[in-house]
């Protein structure tokens, strides 16, 4: 079976099912929640390679034809996330040690390496391509979030939080995070801009207006991991400093995140659409900030948005999941 990268966020929105069973296993100090995230980790890798099969078969035969489709270029990131994700819960649910460490950092720079390509792609074909206005939507700040996802890998296998890489590169490897804030906050703001403008006057997919919630969230994500760049000394960045921005971010998180939900109940009837991935994968980027808003800071407000949040990205997933079925069933509909 043939697939597009647009079947690329199911894989994350499987992996969102074991993130917050993992969470809420930390919350709650429940040994059971830890296991049912590692165990929908590996089915979540079993789809991987399905789908990654499929998207290899397709890609054979149909990658011209993907290569000048906007959207299809933007999802093929979300390979790179991917293994992102999936090194962050190798940590987790896998022991460590010097050899997985430095095999996880090989796993970390084929998954930058992969997203920056194709971040570079885009911002080529968007300068070039005679753009049609079915191009411009949210979908194409997917490179921009995954450039600065490569945090969820970095930041718990570098140092301090394992001794296991060295400061050569580890100072590599700081650098690429910052240096990919830099590159996401302004393409937010320039492609995120463009894309409003679109949806607003041109009403696309109502999935999508869950897209900027996954971008301010990895932003602030990114922020709460910059004090730990005061290992290398080479700079100093306050802890409660770098909270305070990440709570601006978690404001807007909430707005979006709140109005995004409304419209998704609005449009559950819609007809069956591989987009409702997009309102899985932005709130479990969400919920994660949250988590880690709440271990910095212990605030009743941060556990509270985490819980909802995983109730809310269940029900998405069961609801984006029937869409898929169907879909699948009856592929023509």
């Amino acid at each position: 079976m043939k697939l597009g990268s647009e079947w690329f966020p199911m894989v994350i929105g499987t992996f969102a099912l074991s993130l917050i069973s993992w969470m809420n296993s930390v919350i709650f100090n429940s040994p059971l929640l830890f296991n049912i995230g590692k165990v929908i980790y590996f089915i979540a890798l079993i789809l991987f390679i399905v789908i990654l099969t499929g998207w290899i078969s397709r890609e054979i035969t149909n990658w011209r034809e993907d290569m000048e489709n906007l959207n299809r270029v933007s999802f093929t990131a979300f390979l790179g996330v991917i293994l992102f994700i999936a090194g962050f819960f190798f940590l987790t649910y896998v022991e460590i040690n010097y050899e997985v460490a430095y095999s996880l950092l090989v796993v970390y720079f084929i998954g930058y390496a992969i997203v920056f390509s194709v971040n570079i792609y885009l911002g080529y074909k968007l300068f070039t391509k005679d753009v049609k206005q079915s191009d411009i939507s949210y979908a194409l700040l997917v490179p921009s979030i995954a450039l600065s996802a490569n945090v969820i890998l970095s930041a718990p296998l570098l140092p301090p939080s394992f001794p296991y890489i060295n400061e050569f590169f580890s100072k590599i490897a700081y650098f690429i995070m910052l240096f990919s804030v830099g590159i996401t906050f302004f393409q937010v703001i320039f492609i995120g801009s463009i894309a409003f403008l679109s949806h607003i006057i041109y009403k696309g997919s109502s999935a999508t207006i869950m897209i900027p919630v996954g971008a301010a969230s990895v932003l602030a994500i990114n922020i709460l991991v910059f004090p730990s760049y005061n290992y290398l000394n080479f700079f100093y960045f306050p802890q409660k400093f770098a909270i305070t921005l990440a709570i601006f971010l978690w404001g807007f998180e909430i707005w979006n995140s709140l109005v995004a939900l409304i419209i998704a109940v609005k449009h559950v009837k819609d007809r069956p659409s591989l987009t409702t991935w997009a309102y899985v994968f932005p709130l479990a980027i969400s919920s994660f900030a949250d988590f880690m808003l709440y271990q910095e800071t212990s605030l009743a407000v941060f556990e509270f948005t985490t819980i909802a949040f995983s109730i809310a990205i269940i029900l998405l997933y069961v609801y984006s999941l029937r869409n898929t079925i169907s879909i699948i069933r009856s592929p023509t509909s």
